[in-house]
């Protein structure tokens, strides 16, 4: 018998929507005409300057990873984590890649065959002389390390002593950062930290944390405890840009979904199909967004088209692009490689 699928609820998905669209906002008011001259808009409050949507996207990664890791073998959970991430990973950059170097201004940096080779290898953070294909591809690495270290550690670690791994894994970089983190710095020590993911862990830490309080595997204070501290590290963490206060209103948008799921709010439930349909492509629109939607930006911005024009193409472009990814490239290739792993532990294989 297959167990019953867990419910699915608006709380979640306005979320995912909430963050891919403060993604969005971002870039295409503010990073994109940032690096790209030509791309002019009238000041703030058009031009959105506080990032925050790729964080809270971690963040709920971390919370449904805590969820389901322990719903399967932790290999069988990994492989399944990868299997979505990754070949949807590898399209967009290939696609990015070609698009850029073919249609991209003169003055927009196009990245060389060693950056694709880089990037399609996740070494784009640990390595300095590796370029993005794309800026926003940055998570990526992140939430590869963070999967593999909770299949390694799922099972193995329990209760207090969970607890006290996520406050090690919290406290340590922030040490090292405050404390060795000089201008003389040596190279090794920027690569452990800022090209392993260590300096976003707090991210993964946060979503596994509220989770457990959740199931009431942590208490309330420790959560806000720990939660000021996941907001330290944010402030402190490179890059620079990031915006605390913002963040700190989503995590506790995540804390109220984890408490109370189902959200009975009109306006939620009169959107609640199309939020579905948005927070089901929303990693396709993160992945395809960024690059491929500036270039088109700055092309309509050279006809003489205002932002009223370039910025709804850049949405638009993201939008259509991401849904294109998720049904021809992550939906296929997750039920292609995953198919003979059973979907829940002691369960058959699907044949």
């Amino acid at each position: 018998m297959v167990p019953p699928a867990t419910p699915r609820h608006v709380s979640w998905d306005a979320l995912r929507v909430i963050a891919i669209a403060a993604v969005l906002a971002y870039h295409a008011t503010f990073l994109a005409p940032l690096n790209l001259p030509g791309l002019d808009l009238p000041p703030w409050p058009l031009r959105m300057h506080f990032p925050f949507g790729a964080s809270l996207l971690i963040v709920v990664s971390g919370y449904f990873a805590a969820m389901t890791v322990g719903n399967q073998l932790p290999l069988h959970w990994w492989v399944r984590r990868l299997a979505r991430l990754l070949p949807a990973f590898f399209v967009a950059v290939l696609v990015i890649f070609a698009i850029v170097r073919l249609f991209a201004p003169p003055d927009f940096p196009r990245p060389s065959g060693t950056d694709l080779v880089g990037n399609l290898a996740l070494l784009h953070l640990l390595l300095p002389h590796i370029e993005l294909v794309d800026l926003a591809h940055w998570t990526i690495p992140v939430q590869v390390s963070g999967f593999t270290a909770i299949a390694v550690l799922s099972g193995r670690i329990s209760g207090r002593a969970a607890t006290t791994l996520l406050w090690t894994i919290l406290l340590v970089p922030i040490l090292v950062r405050i404390t060795l983190m000089t201008q003389d710095a040596p190279a090794w020590l920027s690569a452990v930290m800022d090209g392993s993911g260590l300096n976003r862990a707090h991210l993964l830490i946060a979503g596994v944390a509220i989770y457990r309080w959740s199931k009431a595997r942590m208490s309330f204070p420790q959560l806000f405890a720990m939660l000021c501290v996941v907001l330290f590290a944010h402030s402190e963490h490179p890059p620079d840009g990031d915006s605390v206060p913002p963040f700190a209103a989503a995590l506790v948008l995540i804390c109220l979904a984890a408490y109370r799921p189902v959200w009975q709010l009109p306006l939620l439930l009169t959107l609640a199909r199309p939020l579905q349909w948005l927070a089901g492509i929303s990693y396709g629109v993160y992945l395809m967004h960024y690059a491929i939607g500036t270039v088109l930006a700055r092309r309509l911005a050279d006809l003489g088209l205002g932002w009223w024009v370039w910025v709804p193409a850049f949405v638009l472009c993201a939008v259509l692009l991401g849904w294109l990814l998720t049904i021809c490239v992550e939906r296929p290739a997750f039920r292609l490689l995953t198919k003979r792993l059973p979907a829940k532990a002691g369960s058959r294989p699907a044949s």
